[in-house]
């Protein structure tokens, strides 16, 4: 894996065309260090490998490199030590040199084997309700992280984090603390997914939403099942896969326990009317959206479905006008979009850039260039400034349907901002 890593940083380099005495002035650290990471010689920090993706746009890769590394290096460790101590074993079998005896009450030690003492702590930890309960906010807590940091900064500690609960759930006997720590493994990787497709690696998606699918039947969470089968269909929407939107969200509803809450099941009628607008299933698009509307303003039962995100009214309008949007209704989509806006909650910048993107294809739709290009601009920012790749091909997007629609000049005000957004970072 370290060479593996060398192999990455010396590819990410060219492939930017950029020396070593260039890539240690972008980062900071010396281009003797960084070519002995790219030699395999050294193992690098977390810090250098950061600093090494944001400036060749490796959009996490290394950094989640460097975690196989290091669990690389301490396995060869460990190997290390268990060669030394069957040497000292070995060599144990051979005659002692007579000893003195130590004083009456007073023990020489000889009998304690430090070596495997050490290794006793080296043993599958005991699993706690309590400790579960703190792991279970774990993600809880990265997922509200999510609206101040950048997703590949995030994407290390949430695989960090999948990597704990794939090792606890390996050594928990069946049980209910063994579900527990599933359904919480399973919520870990489809956040570790969706970070990976906000950094625009489909591969790595598809793997953890995979992992997702295979931790959710060790829980037997149906209910979490689906919320997972829904993000994937708000993927598929998003890379214009509507009816692989619409299969997800058939299976999704098909496989829903009668327990689920009306916000999960409003927040699944709502991407079913975004994948049915896509495909242009007008009628059936707006009940679903009467549907969604519906269930969200039903009283909510005393226990929440605890893996679903902050879903509500401004969040509905954000969907409401993706799908006017999709049913070619500009107007209306100006004003769900508006109104989204209206209702987002402070700090959810990435949400408002998303919002900001919509009102930008509607306000060009509608015949508003000027406006389009202030909310596209304002969408830019947001997104390069989280490193959000999905964001960026949607602001990209824009800009073509500027040219298509015979508006350079708004084509070349975005392409001018992005430039000076990547001069500044660097």
């Amino acid at each position: 894996m370290l060479a593996a890593l060398g192999v990455e940083l010396r590819l990410l380099r060219r492939q930017r065309e950029l020396t070593l005495h260039e890539l240690a002035e972008l980062v900071g650290y010396s281009h003797q260090h960084l070519g002995a990471v790219e030699r395999a010689q050294v193992v690098p920090s977390e810090a250098v490998m950061a600093a090494c993706d944001r400036a060749l746009t490796g959009n996490g890769r290394l950094v989640t490199m460097l975690a196989a590394v290091i669990r690389e290096q301490a396995h060869v460790r460990q190997r290390n030590q268990q060669t030394r101590r069957a040497r000292r074993t070995a060599s144990g079998n051979q005659p002692r040199t007579p000893q003195s005896v130590p004083p009456e009450g007073l023990a020489d030690g000889s009998d304690v084997d430090w070596e495997r003492l050490a290794d006793a702590g080296r043993r599958a930890s005991p699993v706690t309700q309590a400790a579960v309960e703190d792991l279970e906010q774990i993600t809880d807590r990265q997922r509200r992280l999510y609206h101040d940091l950048a997703s590949a900064e995030m994407l290390t500690h949430v695989q960090a984090q999948l990597g704990l609960l794939d090792a606890l759930l390996g050594n928990q006997p069946t049980g209910p603390l063994r579900h527990r720590i599933a359904s919480a493994a399973a919520e870990a990787a489809g956040f570790a997914a969706w970070l990976w497709f906000d950094l625009g690696d489909w591969f790595s998606t598809q793997r953890n939403y995979r992992h997702a699918t295979q931790a959710v039947g060790e829980a037997g969470d149906t209910g979490l099942g689906s919320y997972l089968q829904g993000y994937q269909a708000l993927i598929a929407t998003q890379t214009n896969s509507p009816r692989a939107a619409a299969e997800h969200l058939a299976y999704a509803v098909d496989t829903a326990p009668r327990s689920l809450s009306g916000t999960t099941r409003s927040w699944l009628a709502i991407l079913n009317a975004e994948a049915m607008a896509h495909i242009g299933q007008t009628k059936a698009a707006s009940r679903a959206i009467v549907e969604a509307q519906e269930l969200l303003t039903q009283p909510r039962p005393d226990g929440a479905d605890p893996w679903m995100y902050d879903f509500d009214q401004g969040s509905l309008a954000a969907h409401s006008g993706r799908c006017h949007l999709a049913l070619e209704q500009p107007m209306r989509a100006i004003e769900a979009f508006t109104e989204a806006l209206r209702l987002l909650p402070p700090g959810c910048d990435r949400r408002k850039a998303r919002i900001q993107l919509g009102l930008a294809r509607a306000h060009l739709s509608g015949g508003d260039a000027d406006e389009a290009l202030r909310q596209a601009s304002a969408a830019l920012s947001t997104f390069a400034h989280r490193g959000s790749t999905a964001g960026l091909r949607g602001v990209h997007h824009v800009r073509d349907t500027f040219l298509e629609a015979g508006l350079p000049t708004q084509a070349r005000a975005l392409d001018e901002q992005a430039r000076s957004l990547r001069h500044a970072a660097g």
